[in-house]
């Protein structure tokens, strides 16, 4: 276990040095319920006067070449205000789901390191465009499930490039992104 969280924070270390992107320490790491080894700092949550100052900015023209979203479902920008593992985080305290992927629970082997690679790359307080899945639009509207964009990378492809989730192959013909080119490398197929 202690060799697998070496790794992880190694992979972690090394891909915010090649990006550049440096944070200041956290004290202790809130996770409920999880073992969190000490050294690993993170933050779940943004204070509530933050999460009221933010407001989504929900575009009403999906094809807007400013969003770079398509489709006709949502397209959202707003702030992380929560990282929940590695493949949903919170905008503007909206769950957003990653489509196409799928990462281990924070309890799960492996979860702590999907959160910490995503931590790492998006932390809560970034910008973040949400582009939501055509192919999977929920109707009680309490998660959206979509294509995430943060710091310029797409979240979905960051997170199965660095084999921290799994393509989930059953959805590649009914989601709008199962045609892109990091679905396809991953496993989706072109039609």
């Amino acid at each position: 276990m202690k060799k697998g969280i070496a790794v992880g924070i190694g992979i972690v270390i090394v891909i915010a040095a090649v990006f550049g992107i440096t944070q200041s320490p956290v004290s202790e790491p809130v996770v409920d319920n999880v073992d969190v080894p000490t050294g690993i700092s993170h933050t779940l949550d943004v204070s509530s006067e933050h999460s009221e100052n933010t407001e989504s900015k929900i575009s009403e023209n999906h094809n807007d070449p400013l969003q770079n979203c398509s489709g006709t479902a949502k397209c959202m920008t707003g702030t992380v205000t929560k990282i929940e593992d590695g493949d949903t985080i919170h905008v503007d305290d909206q769950s957003v789901r990653f489509s196409l992927i799928t990462a281990p629970n924070l309890e799960g082997y492996g979860g702590m390191d999907a959160y910490n690679f995503i931590q790492t790359i998006c932390p809560v307080g970034s910008d973040v465009l949400v582009d939501e899945d055509d192919g999977h639009v929920l109707k009680d509207h309490a998660r959206m499930v979509g294509m995430v964009t943060c710091n310029d990378m797409i979240l979905n492809a960051e997170v199965l490039d660095a084999n921290l989730a799994h393509l989930e192959i059953r959805f590649c013909s009914s989601s709008e992104f199962g045609d892109r080119d990091w679905a396809i490398k991953h496993g989706c197929k072109k039609d």
